[in-house]
């Protein structure tokens, strides 16, 4: 009876736990290739369309044909890709390769593309962008890693956790741990790009760009967040109510002879 009450106990924190690695996954894997729902998994989108059409925008005045420029930006964790907008559908056509820390820097990309002298969209993109901008962007790709990283250790020692409370325990600490990590990634990366997003909206008059968010993508990291709060608070629940007793079998039961049976009263 208690070996099935534990189980049942136990089931909800290792649902939780598989949630948190699986939607830390999608965000981790998010915007590496141009196809498929990985392409539609991005933390921010810059819509260039209207540069082209613009004769008082920095960009189309840049010494390069208005025809090279993507039709929009969009950024993961690792990389970013551009592509194109064909009656209001967003296309990737190709994305950058992987690199071991990645920090988006639009004012760079836009150098390396034109030879116009483009030192004021960079001096403006410094003052509204913090300066710390890319250890962010490091600490947010490393504790994204290690978020999964401890769901998948999570998962591993709950298998402990059936019948002690000593392994219910170890799990929690690993979820607090896990979910330290998914709530801080997720927190960093909304903070960062919701303040590209308001550089890209001050920046509008000259620019004639636009900037949002991959809402899907935010939506996955913060239930990940929420699903290991919730794994956290089961592990804490099993260890308080869930019991370490085994059943009781036969041989379990000690017999202890009487010396004297006649002086036993029934």
């Amino acid at each position: 009876m208690a070996a099935g009450r534990n189980c049942f106990i136990v089931s909800f924190p290792f649902l939780f736990t598989i949630a948190t690695f699986v939607l830390t996954v999608f965000v981790i894997v998010g915007n590496l290739t141009n196809h498929g729902l990985l392409s539609k998994l991005y933390f921010m989108r810059i819509d260039m369309s209207l540069v082209s059409d613009s004769e008082t925008s920095i960009l189309s005045s840049a010494n390069l044909p208005s025809a090279n420029w993507p039709d929009f930006y969009q950024v993961g964790l690792w990389n970013y890709c551009q592509g194109s907008i064909v009656n209001n559908v967003y296309t990737v056509d190709n994305c950058t390769k992987t690199t071991g820390l990645f920090a988006f820097d639009f004012a760079t990309i836009v150098k390396s593309a034109s030879s116009a002298d483009l030192t004021g969209i960079v001096d403006e993109f410094s003052a509204n962008v913090v300066k710390s901008y890319k250890a962010l962007s490091y600490a947010m790709t490393i504790l994204f890693c290690l978020a999964a990283v401890f769901a998948v250790m999570e998962f591993v020692t709950g298998f402990f956790a059936f019948h002690s409370r000593g392994g219910s325990f170890c799990a929690l600490i690993i979820a607090g741990l896990s979910l330290v990590c998914s709530l801080a990634s997720i927190a960093i990366a909304t903070a960062i790009y919701k303040l590209w997003v308001k550089a890209f909206f001050e920046a509008s008059t000259s620019l004639e760009i636009s900037a949002s968010l991959g809402k899907t993508t935010y939506a996955l990291g913060w239930a990940a967040a929420v699903a290991a709060l919730l794994s956290a608070i089961f592990w804490f629940f099993s260890i308080c109510v869930g019991s370490t007793r085994h059943a009781r079998t036969e041989k379990d039961i000690i017999y202890t002879p009487v010396e004297n049976p006649s002086s036993v009263r029934y």
